[in-house]
């Protein structure tokens, strides 16, 4: 409604744009661009961002149109670009490199999956801040990039070592801030070859899969980065059988004891065993997120160190099993975000999980009827929580007391357990419940489409659909329409609702009920 009746009229007063496509707002960018055919209608934006943007085509056609802006000066770009189009990829970073007020540039990937990135063949005098850091960099692409962003002052990257790979030696005087993740174990003189290269870096913040101990560190720094002011460092090493892990770690952890890491910078580091791997990682450390359990042994260089204050930074905890072992007794977590539990709840759970207070995403798993107290108790703590997500035993019918938990702050419900499909009975159920009356994103799994209906005419504050109907008969290579749900659906529902595949995973459908 915004974008067809108002947008078009403000667009040269917009400076800032953000375009985000997610479960809320599926095709919002195709729906955008549907009444603002061109970017460049934004004569004023100053900062873009573009969020997880389904095609190359729309990137390249954007940052294309960009060139008639004048006052850009920011961009944020996150999406799943096609790695293999390696001339889109040098076209959109020509083309974001020509921007001439450009100065902060955030270009990032949706998917983990590894893509090689492609330096810019133009020269941007304007570019200060740039995070690439969801793509690989090889050394010598570094030296490329940097030769063409001559103004750079913070940079963060991914890097993967190659020992075949060769960096020229350039001096690059502008760059004082450097975030830079290594896969593969580091040579040292290869770090060397780029860090000698940056002799203004006042911040450093390295990961490394090996262990660079702190003599080495501490000569690198001395001659070769003589203005550094913080560093954050974080490393691991992987012992075999036969190493003696107790002793490998007070070899590392003294070799960070010297008057130069403890009395010239108050350089701390913290050293954490889990069974055969030893990590290494400077103050403060934040664990965010958190798996399987606690680390087997724990030495710090800072004598006031406090261990309990590494896990006050966990905000996100997945673990079947985490709450089964042994804690010490003032151990807490009490700034939880994210947490994925399964049911019955530990009783160790609610002495170490202080308050939930924080709380915005819950998923649970192995529920049944006789633990919906338990999840009422969870929700009841939880005034922030958005977002639950619940996982039945796969054995069970459905667990009807989902459908009697109370809370106000619930919208968005995933309900899209491969173990289950809704009947249309169960759908109505669903809409006349506390959290299907104030769902407004949904995630499902239903029998026949006669739910898809029911779901929507009844879910009253419905505003997204994410689906998966067992008598969707759609197969891509048909070219025959007649079994297609969307079509059907198209048909059945309203004109307000906007209805199309997901393009990763053609057997569900996304809905935007307007």
């Amino acid at each position: 409604m915004i974008c067809q009746q108002h947008l078009p009229f403000i667009a040269d007063r917009v400076e800032t744009l953000l375009v985000a496509e997610c479960g809320e707002t599926p095709e919002i960018t195709n729906l955008l661009f549907s009444y603002i055919p061109s970017i460049s209608q934004f004569t004023n934006l100053r900062f873009l961002i573009l969020w997880n943007i389904p095609s190359n085509a729309i990137v390249l056609k954007v940052t294309d149109e960009l060139q008639h802006l004048r006052n850009i000066n920011r961009l944020d770009f996150k999406f799943n670009y096609d790695c293999n189009d390696k001339v889109d990829f040098q076209l959109i970073i020509n083309n974001i490199w020509s921007l001439q007020k450009l100065t902060h540039c955030h270009y990032q990937r949706s998917s983990e999956k590894k893509c090689y990135f492609y330096p810019p063949t133009k020269l941007s005098k304007s570019l200060i801040n740039l995070n690439l850091s969801r793509y690989c960099f090889k050394l010598a692409q570094i030296y490329q990039l940097l030769q063409y962003t001559s103004h750079l002052k913070y940079l963060s990257i991914y890097l993967e070592s190659d020992d075949n790979d060769q960096y020229k030696s350039c001096c690059f005087s502008t760059l004082i801030d450097l975030d830079i993740n290594i896969s593969g174990i580091c040579n040292t003189s290869k770090l060397i070859s780029l860090l000698q290269n940056l002799p203004n870096l006042r911040r450093l913040t390295i990961s490394l899969v090996n262990v660079i101990n702190g003599y080495q560190l501490e000569q690198i720094i001395r001659y070769y980065l003589p203005k550094l002011k913080v560093i954050n460092v974080s490393m691991e090493e992987k012992l075999s059988i036969g190493q003696n892990i107790e002793q490998r770690v007070d070899e590392l952890i003294n070799s960070f004891r010297s008057s130069f890491w403890i009395d010239e910078h108050q350089w701390f580091i913290r050293c954490l065993t889990d069974e055969r791997t030893i990590y290494i990682q400077t103050k403060p450390l934040k664990y965010s997120c958190f798996h399987a359990k606690l680390a087997d042994t724990y030495k710090s260089t800072d004598p006031h160190d406090d261990y309990q204050e590494i896990y006050n930074t966990i905000d996100k905890l997945y673990s079947d099993s985490f709450f089964n072992q042994s804690f010490p007794s003032n151990f807490r977590l009490s700034n939880i975000e994210f947490l994925g539990i399964k049911f019955p709840i530990h009783d160790q759970f609610w002495s170490i999980v202080t308050n939930l207070k924080k709380l915005n995403s819950l998923t649970v798993s192995s529920f049944s009827d006789v633990f919906q107290s338990q999840l009422q108790t969870l929700l009841d703590r939880a005034p922030r929580l958005y977002s639950l997500c619940i996982q039945q035993d796969k054995s069970l019918p459905l667990q009807m007391s989902l459908f009697k938990c109370m809370t106000a702050s619930v919208h968005r419900l995933d309900l899209g357990d491969d173990y289950y499909q809704f009947n249309e009975e169960e759908c109505l159920t669903l809409s006349h419940s506390t959290l299907g009356v104030q769902c407004k994103l949904l995630f499902i799994q239903v029998i026949n489409r006669q739910s898809i209906i029911c779901l929507v005419k009844n879910m009253i504050n419905l505003q997204s659909l994410h689906i998966e109907c067992a008598d969707d008969k759609y197969h891509p290579e048909n070219t025959s329409n007649k079994n297609d749900l969307v079509q059907w659906l198209k048909v059945h529902l309203p004109s307000t609702c906007l209805i199309v595949r997901n393009q990763y995973y053609i057997h569900k459908i996304k809905m935007w009920i307007r």
